[in-house]
């Protein structure tokens, strides 16, 4: 249970974390951490073109080729800013939020300021929009230089808004040949539109303001053409710079401002909650804006101490973007996820026996999306990675995401490997990839951050003692670091619960269905670590519920196959879960009892013989795949049917094969960690001079396919490359530890001079990396586990 210091400590964080940039699919959007609640968004779109209006900029989406785009600084809770660069709709745009404390999460403002690229343009419109999904209600008023909202909601209580244009803004004029034309008046520095949708559709906003804007369009077209005779063209401005429409009748639940603008522009909206000593003015965003700017760059030395390890600015500016990116993904969801209450059939078998899928029970998480505009939602095996970056920056923040995960988990133990909640959610996912599969499992990454908290709580502990053994008169000084071990602890102890639950779920839904040692363990979990673990959910060319999707696996798939990565990571899960167990609470250490009794060290020596036994090919020098087939002998009319299959090894030299020394489980004066080294560092193999590729060269499927893990190069496994070579095998005396540390000083190196190059050139950080010519590929911007480059420039692993 935990203690009321604890709640209280919680209750503070939910409030200072109930607003932010909490919708990172848009390029700027803001909501609470509340279901069906109060939502905003930017907008805005080019007069240049009269169809511009087709176009409009909301959600972030490869397809409009944005030259620069993500957050340069994000502290993750008061404080962010970015610059959008759209020289298709000839604007520049950057955003500055800032937070102020207060009642039902404080008041916020968010100020956008610019340039239109071109001197000769019609100018661009921008819009900014408040929608209610939920119960409350708002309403809206316009003066010539603002535009004001009142509002409420029954979680929010009630707040004001203001939409204001700077005073120095240039609108531009209606020609004077149009003066005369009824129903057409000079364009306002700003206007509001009112409209009343379903509230289960206020994300569709740019699909109703799109239409208004044509609406609009083609009557201010009839009434000129009525005039003047002449078909146009027509100035831009002239026809989507809308006039305000806002409807005296209630019950208006989408609110829109809109701002005509040519040359520099700026605008603030400003969210006041209720509190008076949380106001905020055009002065205060500045003045904030600037003290959190000079804040966050202080701290970020501080943390990671790159200037002091030697780093150019250049490159400092890149890891600060890096991890504002991260922190700028983000997002709170909540909706209903697509689920089978089946289990999806094997490879070959009918699905027609499975229960259609349904909607799931509306839930919420928080999460951080791995990228903006192409997975702009929670993924399982993303996660993990991103928390140990996050984890480093403001660990409150990362604990408070991987409860939200934790608290996705079923009753089974099963969390689901990609969050897709909601209408809006599914709108970026084909249908085929929607439902989720309750025997489909995904990498455990949420135990790196786990482990790593661990550590600190663990570190935090013998410095106490230290320092209470410290006499008065020594030069050390006491640390008070009691009040961050003590919520560290607790919640480790909470959510070691759940790494047990997840543990019981691989043991039970992914264990291998082949004897290969049959009377020589005993116990479900030994019974299982002899025979090995399998992936479910294979088909011909994927694995997608192991992360590494179209590596190379047996062909065809069967029942038979064993997975070396898979076994790795519950080896993995098994160290962890130990190790966690002394943080779980009395109530719960009892039913994890069975699983503890075994002392860490013969668990580990029992995993590591199996291992070998399983999945070490001596005759390759590698871990593999295993699969079963028939035997080539097998005689079916003079053999007995049991004896017909036998066991062989799918070798393919990359990533898969490297699982074991990427998880630090080959020891590290063993053989073993020298040929897989040997392999690693082969130019003909895995190495390039821009990282490790995901597929050795030599294979016969490098490169084919669609090439998504069979060559490129991904950022995540060459940090679990680089950390296990730091944490595990260079600070050990033995055989390979030379080479352990070339290797990490090589390749630390060429992947840092890499990502800086293609961020220089691009100004985007990318999925994953030519093998070939270490140019970025795959989608963009893409800041997820990508931005792990930040430790690894920093050497914190």
């Amino acid at each position: 249970m935990r203690s009321e210091e604890a709640n209280n400590t919680q209750s503070e964080l939910e409030s200072d974390l109930l607003w932010g940039t909490y919708r990172p699919n848009l390029y700027f959007g803001t909501r609470p951490r509340l279901p069906n609640s109060l939502l905003s968004g930017l907008m805005w779109f080019g007069l240049d073109n009269q169809r511009g209006y087709e176009t409009i900029r909301h959600s972030c989406e490869l397809g409009d080729n944005l030259g620069e785009y993500g957050y340069a600084r994000h502290n993750g809770r008061d404080f962010g800013e970015q610059t959008m660069l759209d020289t298709d709709h000839g604007v520049e745009i950057k955003s500055e939020f800032i937070k102020v404390p207060g009642k039902n999460g404080g008041s916020w403002a968010a100020r956008f300021s610019g340039r239109t690229l071109n001197d000769d343009t019609d100018g661009v419109s921008l819009m900014y929009y408040f929608g209610l999904e939920g119960n409350g209600t708002m309403a809206m008023s316009a003066l010539d230089d603002m535009l004001t909202i009142r509002g409420k909601t029954p979680e929010l209580g009630r707040f004001n808004i203001r939409i204001v244009p700077a005073q120095s803004n240039v609108t531009p004029q209606l020609p004077n040949a149009l003066h005369k034309v009824k129903g057409i008046s000079s364009t306002s520095k700003i206007s509001g539109v009112a409209l009343k949708v379903p509230k289960t559709d206020v994300w569709r906003a740019k699909d109703f303001i799109s239409q208004k804007v044509l609406t609009f369009a083609k009557s201010r077209i009839l009434k000129i053409i009525e005039y003047t005779k002449s078909e146009g063209p027509f100035p831009g401005y002239v026809l989507f710079g809308m006039d305000t429409d806002i409807p005296k009748k209630k019950g208006k639940n989408l609110l829109f401002a809109q701002m005509v603008v040519q040359g520099e522009f700026s605008f603030d909206v400003i969210y006041e909650c209720a509190d008076e000593a949380a106001k905020i003015d055009a002065v205060s965003i500045e003045a904030i804006a600037s003290n959190k700017r000079k804040e966050f760059d202080a701290r970020f030395e501080s943390v990671f101490k790159l200037r002091e390890k030697g780093f150019s600015n250049a490159e400092v500016e890149m890891a600060r973007n890096a991890l504002s990116s991260l922190i700028g993904g983000i997002g709170y969801f909540y909706g209903s996820g697509l689920v089978s209450k089946d289990p999806k059939p094997e490879y070959g078998e009918s699905d027609n026996r499975i229960a259609k899928p349904e909607l799931s029970e509306p839930y919420s998480l928080f999460a951080a999306a791995p990228s903006r505009p192409f997975f702009p939602r929670g993924f399982l095996w993303d996660e993990g990675f991103q928390q140990l970056l996050l984890g480093h920056w403001d660990s409150d923040l990362s604990i408070e995401i991987l409860r939200s995960w934790f608290h996705t988990m079923d009753s089974n133990g099963w969390i689901a490997r990609e969050q897709i909640l909601g209408d809006e959610a599914r709108s970026k996912v084909p249908k085929e990839f929607q439902v989720q599969y309750p025997n489909f499992a995904n990498p455990p990454t949420l135990l790196f951050p786990l482990e790593m908290l661990a550590s600190w709580a663990k570190s935090a502990e013998i410095s106490q003692s230290l320092n209470a053994a410290t006499d008065a008169n020594d030069m050390v000084q006491p640390i008070d670091t009691s009040h961050r071990s003590k919520a560290i602890r607790e919640n480790l102890g909470e959510m070691a619960v759940y790494v047990s639950k997840m543990l019981e779920f691989f043991h039970r839904t992914q264990a291998g269905e082949v004897s290969v040692a049959a009377g020589q363990a005993d116990g479900e979990q030994r019974m299982n670590a002899a025979h090995g673990f399998r992936w479910r959910g294979r088909t011909m060319d994927h694995t997608l519920t192991s992360g590494i999707d179209d590596y190379p696996r047996a062909r065809p798939p069967n029942a038979g196959e064993l997975h070396v990565d898979l076994y790795s990571w519950v080896t993995y899960m098994e160290m962890v879960n130990s190790n966690l167990a002394a943080y779980a609470d009395s109530s719960s250490a009892n039913a994890t009892d069975e699983k503890t009794a075994t002392s860490l060290d013969s668990k580990r020596e029992m995993y590591l013989h199996w291992l070998d036994e399983l999945h070490w090919n001596e005759d390759e020098n590698m871990y593999c795949d295993v699969t079963v087939r028939v035997r080539d002998d097998f005689d079916e009319l003079e053999d007995d049917e049991s004896t017909a299959t036998e066991r062989v090894f799918v070798c393919h030299k990359g990533y898969i094969s490297l699982f074991p020394v990427l998880l630090g489980l080959v020891p590290p004066d063993s053989a073993k960690l020298g040929h897989v080294l040997n392999i690693i560092e082969d130019p003909n193999e895995l190495w390039t001079d821009y990282g490790i590729r995901s597929l050795s060269k030599s294979d016969q499927f490098y490169g084919k396919g669609e090439d998504y893990w069979r060559g490129p190069i991904w950022i995540n496994v060459n940090y679990l490359l680089l950390s296990s070579l730091h944490r595990n095998y260079i600070p050990v005396e033995g055989p390979y530890q030379e080479q352990a540390r070339r290797i990490y000083t090589n390749l630390r190196q060429n992947l840092i001079d890499n990502i800086s190059k293609q961020y220089k050139e691009s100004r985007f950080f990318w999925e994953q990396y030519n093998p070939e010519d270490g140019h970025g590929q795959g989608t963009h911007p893409f800041t997820g586990w990508t931005t792990l480059v930040v430790l690894i420039m920093a050497e914190t692993y």
